[in-house]
């Protein structure tokens, strides 16, 4: 940076320091417009030139972002799979990136995509003549902390297995870098944990996880981070702090859109264990060792005492509503909290227990004059009281639950208002959102706010002069040629007749896998269902090997067996919806074991108090959402084929449910049947899937790239959006 009279050079562009607002928005809207022709270049003339062939969505993805920045708009995408969505959106951003010199945030929900964005932002970076600084900000729990490792390598009580061992031998610093077989729970001992700043700072081993916080401030890149990351951040800035990130970042993505409004509650969600809680005090009252403990332990008693009885009252909730419940919810993931009998007078109870003690701990404490020692825990104990003590004071307005992990109860929380939050946090600040999933809309036809409305419903997206809705972009795919969809019309209800369901559901099943030889993936609502099925299956003698997904978070070992024995099948629920991609024959048929309707659950059914309809402005589109993302793991490049089996006869004709029309519209796969016959038949037609896509390339893969659109002044106009309400010309 040169200064010179009256103003500087930044970035070789002339900037007068007495600007006003107006003409920086002047010389900001020119840049953009001078952006707009070079990603127009871009695809038009330079992509073809490295034999890249363009798909049509793509593009005009590309070129509505850049529309939307101009037109200073948030701006929202349905991308379908396979149009690369991922490029139609770094192009733009990454150009954005060094015109302005400022960092750009691009935020998911899954590790996956976070991997494979690192790989493609380094991919198209030559082919713009870029190079930008990139950083990968994984959650904390990814890298190791050193301090921890050596606790627990010198702890004469562990016996660290010999994977961790070499691990830190060789300097790994990353979870990915040790082998799969070392146990989650060893990880766990070592990993990074509670992570600040300033407390992580005084640490004589810098992790690479300290390092990377550090390089977050001061980066003018790109930052590929985690939407829970990204929350944290904004809520700073939002409450006047400093964030996460440099400040100067004021162009956000968010990719896997439909996930937003759970990650940023899950962001604004407190918890409390009984176990942790104790955990808590125990580390409180060994923080007194130089003091008579004796001195707190009546307070000591009466916390442990409140603790006990209350959480004994939540455990009681828990196995009424297991006893009581229509269905199985052995293994519900949230529990309903009421609030009606003596759960609030425990709490409060609690409550005040928890403040008694923590108080007299930090009195005690306070007397060290010797040592010049922090008392976290303390701390810690106090904070939960406060925590407690507003949740208490605001208990109308928020939405309490129940977990229970293994014989730990938690108390869970959170404000119900989550959509004025993301809307405050997403929309409402210096920084443009751009939101896109293969997965946002509900509907297929009506006004684009029609078909985005769920979306909207749950985020407060602003539709209109501040935000802008894109026409949905279909994914290129040949469905209908390479797919088929089969649906039941003769099976009992999958919830009013469950055990005949089962029986008969099973019975089909097999029907199903003897048509494509196993090669499928069969998809689950509830974890109960899996295992009754995989039970009946494990004792059949099938011709093919029979999986299921197994506890913790990875799953590399089952999904490595299903795709190297071909014909085997995979039983999976929750994230196999959505967080798998398998391509070639492994994969050729994906069986629906029930339509995805969510389950009885507290936050549900808070949504679905305040609809108009709960049944079609919730519970519908939560199902067609998680249908569509269910589907859409059959087919994954251009080769690919194979049939969709939907186990449950309410999508059937006749008679038809109110959401029957919605729901097979809003399916990218439109060629269906209720013959076993005819779908035998359609799978045997099919040409072999191949495990390679010659097709695909970075961009995609069309016979011919889209011609130039004129303006009605001659120019090129970049987008033909219904919403926008400018045109513009480059």
């Amino acid at each position: 940076m040169v200064s010179i009279p009256g103003g500087m050079w930044m970035d070789n562009r002339f900037y007068f320091g007495f600007n006003t607002s107006e003409e920086r928005k002047k010389r900001r809207k020119a840049e953009l417009y001078s952006m707009s022709e070079q990603v127009s270049t871009f695809f038009w003339d330079e992509a073809p030139q490295h034999g890249l062939e363009m798909r049509e969505g793509q593009q005009d993805m590309s070129f509505e972002i850049v529309d939307a920045l101009i037109n200073d708009q948030h701006f929202a995408i349905e991308a379908g799979v396979g149009i690369g969505k991922s490029f139609g959106y770094l192009v733009p951003v990454l150009l954005y990136s060094k015109r302005m010199n400022k960092p750009v945030i691009i935020a998911t929900s899954t590790i996956a995509l976070q991997e494979q964005l690192w790989r493609d932002v380094h991919a198209v970076m030559p082919l713009l003549g870029l190079n930008r600084d990139v950083i990968l900000a994984k959650g904390q729990t990814h890298y190791l902390c050193n301090k921890r490792a050596d606790e627990y390598m010198c702890d004469p009580k562990a016996d660290p297995p010999d994977a961790i061992k070499e691990g830190i031998k060789q300097g790994y610093e990353e979870r990915k870098d040790f082998p799969e077989v070392l146990p989650q729970g060893v990880w766990d001992k070592v990993n990074v944990q509670r992570f600040s700043m300033k407390n992580c700072g005084s640490c004589e081993k810098k992790c690479k996880y300290y390092k990377v916080r550090a390089a977050l401030k001061f980066t003018d890149g790109v930052v590929l981070c985690n939407q829970d990351f990204l929350t944290q951040h904004l809520m700073k800035l939002r409450r006047g702090q400093e964030g996460l990130i440099n400040a100067a970042a004021d162009l956000l993505v968010v990719d896997e859109a439909h996930n937003l409004d759970d990650k940023v509650r899950s962001a604004t969600t407190e918890r409390f264990g009984q176990g942790m809680l104790f955990g808590m005090i125990k580390s409180a009252f060994y923080e007194l060792r130089s003091f008579d403990q004796s001195s707190v332990s009546g307070e000591k008693r009466e916390a442990e005492s409140a603790i006990i009885a209350f959480y004994n009252c939540l455990k009681a909730q828990v196995q009424k509503q297991i006893n009581e419940a229509e269905q199985d919810m052995r293994y519900a993931d949230r529990f309903f909290f009421d609030n009606n009998g003596s759960a609030i007078e425990l709490l409060t109870e609690m409550n005040a227990a928890i403040h008694n003690l923590s108080s007299s701990i930090q009195i005690y404490s306070s007397m060290d004059f010797r040592n010049n020692r922090s008392f976290a825990a303390s701390d810690d104990l106090d904070a939960v009281s406060e925590s407690l003590s507003e949740l208490l004071d605001r208990i109308d307005d928020m939405l309490i639950w129940i977990e229970q992990h293994g014989s730990n109860t938690e108390l869970v929380y959170c404000p119900k208002n989550t959509k004025e939050i993301v809307s405050r946090l997403y929309f409402n600040g210096d920084e443009r959102t751009i939101l896109t999933s293969a997965t946002l809309t509900n509907a297929t036809s009506g006004s684009l706010e029609e078909q985005y409305s769920y979306f909207i419903s749950n985020t407060g997206f602003p539709a209109g002069d501040r935000g802008c809705l894109s026409e949905p972009k279909p994914s290129p795919y040949p469905y209908d040629e390479h797919a088929m969809i089969y649906y039941c019309d003769d099976l009992p209800h999958p919830t009013r007749e469950h055990d005949a369901f089962i029986e008969k559901g099973v019975e089909r099943l097999l029907e199903i896998l003897s048509i494509s030889n196993g090669k499928a993936l069969v998809l689950f609502t509830a974890k109960t269902d899996m295992e009754e099925v995989y039970s009946i299956l494990s004792e059949k003698n099938l011709p093919y090997k029979i999986l299921m997904q197994q506890p913790g978070s990875s799953q590399d070992k089952v999904l490595n067996e299903f795709k190297e024995d071909t014909n085997s099948v995979l039983l999976g629920t929750g994230a196999y919806w959505e967080g798998i991609s398998i391509e070639g024959k492994s994969l050729s048929n994906v069986i629906i074991f029930r339509l995805p309707f969510p389950v009885p659950d507290p936050i549900i059914e808070y949504k679905c108090s305040v609809a108009k309809d709960a049944l079609m402005d919730v519970r519908v589109p939560e199902m067609i959402i998680k249908l569509k993302q269910g589907i859409g793991r059959l087919i994954r490049n251009f080769t690919d084929t194979g049939i969709v089996c939907i186990i449950d006869r309410r999508l059937r004709d006749e008679p038809p449910e109110r959401y029957h029309d919605i729901t097979w519209d809003s399916l990218p796969i439109k060629n269906r049947t209720s013959s076993l016959d005819e779908l035998r038949k359609f799978y045997e037609g099919l040409p072999s899937p191949r495990n390679d896509d010659t097709n695909s390339s970075l961009f995609g893969n069309i016979e011919q790239p889209p011609k130039k659109r004129q303006s009605e002044n001659g120019g090129v106009s970049c987008c033909t959006m219904k919403i926008c309400t400018k045109k513009n010309n480059i």
